[in-house]
């Protein structure tokens, strides 16, 4: 494949991320292809893989030709959309991520620049107190601020994904729920959980450059002030202090102004600070304030204005590269196989454990619609039978044909340590022994509990059975007669 028809994940921009992630949710949501069918789904897997096969495709993450693949078929997808079916095109436009605006970004500039103007009180009248409280406080803040903000960036990436990301998964998980409850939604459930996390991280990311170049502004402002209020009157300057001393003052400033000296290559006229010093018992000589104003307008632009700025710059590039970091590991190769599969000619064969239950027609029509909402719209489920009290003899005896195993059992029934949580863990371990990255799904059947139990108890069984499952590698999903026929936990239990 030419070099130049690869896309790198860490290179793809976020509107890229969020056009693949819309049409994956959209496919994965939408099982049966009432919004986009099979053959569509497959002619846009024809024309845009390239010669990738399903077989070159190994382990979960993106690389650059599976990534170069589904950016180009979404984007072939969106081309296509265009004149498609409305309904289609309203569920595209539902899906949508927390996103902030420019307009409240220069809002907020323009406070800061107002505010930085404002505060900067040169002191009493004519005279520019070299200590005013203004000035020196929006130094030491800016000096704090900017030592954690550079820590933080030092710090390595995968700790600061976990820093203020349990505030993404919350708000995500929130979201997601509060559909639930108004309306079942499969596509936008899928949405809501492979981008809204992403969206959350890029926001208070974006949000913390924000707030940089807003620092950066309000120095400015104090800048523009030191200089906009020298214009009109003649200020002299002067320092006073009940800490100071003398030799302590030209100490102070020696290093405070000290970069801002060498950058202008303007002298700091220490010898004049005790003659400045305004006391009670000792009359007071100004000193002219111009020199000291270029010194304190050097020391903003260095100390405050251009690490902010260089912080702003390095949070939005840091986090751009993190965010596809954390994007191409999501689980794309079951979805990226799949897609292949569709126009090789391959189903994918599931193998379902249906444990104690002699299963009807109309409950395998529940459960093979989460089967394909799960693996896919060619997955082809074979069940095999697992009777209650022979779960020993069955584990030790069993051999997986395949990756892809689905353990079905009776949501109605408590689970117990010795039996289902024994048998999960059995067949898992059989699984690996063939198959080093299966996919292990535990399906709870609630078929016939939705017009019997209430919500809140059908959730209460949830998460006992969430709770004895974890740990043990599966992911768990829910099974209900519903008109969604089935819906995913909220989280995966792992």
């Amino acid at each position: 494949m030419p070099a130049d028809s690869q896309t790198d994940p860490l290179l793809m921009i976020w509107n890229d991320w969020l056009r693949v992630l819309r049409w994956r949710a959209l496919e994965e949501g939408d099982a049966d292809g009432k919004l986009v069918n099979m053959e569509r789904r497959r002619e846009a897997t024809a024309h845009t893989r390239a010669g990738l096969t399903s077989e070159e495709v190994k382990g979960d993450a993106l690389d650059e030709r599976t990534a170069s693949f589904v950016e180009k078929r979404s984007a072939w997808l969106e081309a296509e959309a265009v004149g498609w079916r409305g309904d289609l095109i309203r569920v595209l436009e539902s899906l949508r991520v927390p996103h902030g605006k420019w307009s409240w970004a220069v809002g907020g500039w323009i406070v800061a620049l107002v505010t930085g103007y404002w505060m900067t009180d040169l002191g009493q009248e004519r005279e520019f107190n070299l200590l005013a409280l203004p000035l020196v406080g929006l130094l030491s803040w800016n000096a704090v601020v900017i030592v954690l903000g550079v820590l933080c960036e030092l710090m390595p990436s995968h700790t600061l994904a976990g820093r203020g990301g349990w505030l993404a998964e919350l708000l995500a998980h929130g979201v997601s729920r509060a559909r639930k409850a108004k309306e079942p939604d499969a596509v936008q459930d899928r949405f809501t959980e492979l981008a809204w996390p992403l969206a959350w991280r890029r926001l208070q990311a974006r949000m913390r450059a924000w707030l940089h170049v807003a620092a950066a502004v309000l120095a400015l402002g104090g800048m523009v002030a030191l200089y906009a209020r020298g214009w009109s009157k003649e200020y002299r300057a002067v320092w006073e202090s009940t800490l100071l001393r003398a030799e302590g003052a030209q100490a102070f400033f020696g290093t405070l102004f000290k970069p801002a000296s060498a950058v202008l290559g303007k002298a700091i006229p220490l010898e004049q600070v005790p003659e400045m010093w305004r006391t009670a018992d000792k009359p007071v000589s100004p000193a002219p304030a111009l020199p000291w104003i270029h010194l304190y307008a050097g020391t903003l632009l260095l100390l405050v204005i251009v690490p902010r700025l260089a912080l702003a710059g390095i949070s939005v590039g840091r986090i751009h590269r993190g965010i596809a970091k954390r994007a191409r590991l999501l689980s794309w190769g079951p979805y990226v196989r799949r897609l292949l599969n569709a126009i090789e000619g391959g189903e994918e064969r599931v193998d379902v454990l249906v444990h104690g239950m002699d299963p009807t027609a109309s409950q395998r029509e529940v459960w093979e619609r989460g089967i394909r909402e799960r693996f896919g719209g060619l997955a082809r489920a074979d069940y095999t039978r697992i009777p209650a009290g022979d779960e020993d003899d069955f584990a030790a005896l069993w051999q997986p044909a395949g990756p892809l195993v689905v353990m079905l059992f009776n949501m109605a029934t408590t689970p117990e340590a010795e039996v289902q949580r024994r048998l999960v863990n059995d067949i898992r371990q059989r699984l690996l022994t063939k198959h080093p990255e299966p996919e292990f799904v535990i399906l709870l059947d609630g078929t016939s509990l939705g017009g019997r139990w209430p919500e809140d108890k059908i959730a209460g069984r949830e998460r006992l059975w969430s709770q004895m499952m974890e740990g043990l590698g599966a992911e768990v999903i829910v099974a209900l007669r519903k008109d969604t026929g089935v819906r995913m936990l909220p989280e995966s239990v792992k």
